[in-house]
């Protein structure tokens, strides 16, 4: 289940947080979601949107509404999530102060073995706590290498979900391919596709943001788009959307 949340930025407080936040978001939700006894592994959302500017590293706010897509595997934890943000004043965020106002629920897309998404928040592909080195290291998206571990990520964390031995061995085929043309034209004109990002507890790990076409069972897409791609999703990494028709 997928919901979007308007907020109003409080005047009164800051405009602006870290460009890279979402480790602040995670805290003000995780506090949200042990309150009423939930699941944190169930979550996953996206980064802060609005119209903003970047600046040194930060992201600062010219209008005052802002929005964030939340996603969990549990429609009913979600409600219930929901419900919690709309009986407090504000969701604090870093020093901003949100106010919600609205919200409306997603609706899921029809689940093919070929599906075209983009990053709205940033994807981790190594966990930092499992291999501390190789996290660290940008791995060519193109390569086969980068599919292969996006899948035994993807396996991994659907077999500690719940799903049986004999769900995961239908969910062999599986083949991520990034936009080659997009990350050529940012190799060409030096910009990143891929830059460190922060764990809640510190540890620093390569995370990226670029649109890839998924080939996988329809099962798979489904929880991909429920639970985030890639690690760390339950600290808000690896939200995925559909690339709309005519974007790369």
């Amino acid at each position: 289940m997928r919901v979007k949340i308007s907020f109003l930025r409080d005047q009164m407080s800051a405009n602006t947080i870290p460009l890279h936040h979402q480790t602040l978001i995670a805290e003000s939700l995780y506090q949200i979601i042990d309150g009423f006894g939930g699941d944190r592994n169930l979550f996953n959302f996206s980064s802060l949107k609005g119209t903003s500017k970047i600046q040194n590293g930060f992201m600062r706010f010219l209008s005052s509404k802002v929005t964030l897509v939340l996603s969990a595997r549990s429609s009913e934890q979600m409600e219930q999530l929901v419900a919690k943000v709309f009986e407090m004043p504000y969701l604090a965020v870093g020093k901003m102060n949100l106010m919600p106002r609205s919200h409306e629920i997603i609706q899921d897309p029809e689940f093919n073995t070929k599906m075209r998404y983009l990053c709205i928040s940033p994807m981790i592909l190594v966990d930092p706590h499992k291999d501390p080195e190789k996290s660290q290291i940008t791995i060519d998206p193109t390569s086969q290498e980068f599919s292969d571990i996006l899948y035994e990520q993807t396996l991994d964390r659907m077999e500690k979900a719940g799903y049986s031995e004999a769900d995961l061995n239908n969910f062999a085929e599986f083949d991520a391919q990034p936009d080659h043309e997009y990350v050529q034209k940012l190799n060409e004109t030096g910009k990143k596709f891929a830059r460190y990002y922060r764990a809640a507890d510190g540890s620093t790990m390569m995370g990226y943001l670029l649109p890839f076409t998924l080939h996988a069972h329809p099962d798979v897409q489904k929880f991909i788009w429920e639970a985030g791609v890639g690690a760390m999703s339950e600290q808000g990494y690896g939200m995925v959307d559909l690339v709309k028709l005519g974007v790369a």
